[in-house]
């Protein structure tokens, strides 16, 4: 007979992320997880597998969370152009509000893992691939209003707005004030114009 758990996995797993988010993968140990979420080893190995297992699964509970999020600012009832200005805006107040400067924990992950974890990899590409989607969409919709030019496809626009979203965020780990984000957004809208 299963052993009930005597913890809640949610919280557990949500504590396991801002460890990782704040670490990286490969500088936490299972120690470091065992003391900073008070379950024990068997308990991580029962319930994730491993150290890896644990890792996907804060990294899938991350996405779930984010791009939830994301996809709702981003399908407003707002103009196109309003919503793709507030989607860059809202990257750069977010990142300068954040005192550790710990980035998108995605592209993190992406950055230190992405080459060699194939797991990391299809779930950045994945989350590329449907944040595009979306972008495109919106894109297409204010070309067809006149907000955006035609000068590209949706296709292409909506790439350079994901890189320069994921710029931002990488941007932000390092030293950079909000008046110097906020020109390289200045910039990416007026390209869209």
């Amino acid at each position: 007979m299963a052993r009930k758990k005597n913890f809640d996995e949610t919280e557990v797993l949500e504590k396991a992320l801002m460890l990782f988010w704040e670490q990286g993968y490969n500088a936490t140990s299972i120690q470091d997880l065992v003391d900073h979420l008070g379950i024990n080893r068997a308990s991580i190995y029962d319930t994730w597998g491993d150290k890896h297992g644990l890792y996907l699964e804060t990294l899938k509970h991350y996405r779930k969370f984010t791009s939830s999020h994301l996809l709702e600012k981003l399908r407003s009832n707002r103009s196109a152009s309003e919503i793709v200005k507030d989607f860059l805006y809202d990257i750069v107040h977010d990142s300068v509000s954040d005192q550790t400067r710990k980035g998108c924990f995605l592209s993190n992950s992406a950055t230190e893992l992405g080459n060699c974890d194939q797991s990391v990899h299809a779930m950045f590409s994945e989350n590329r691939v449907k944040m595009e989607a979306v972008l495109n969409e919106l894109i297409k919709e204010g070309q067809e209003q006149g907000e955006f030019s035609n000068q590209h496809s949706s296709e292409s626009y909506a790439r350079f707005v994901f890189n320069t979203a994921g710029g931002l965020r990488v941007l932000a780990k390092g030293t950079i004030s909000e008046k110097e984000m906020n020109e390289v957004v200045d910039v990416a809208l007026s390209a869209l114009n």
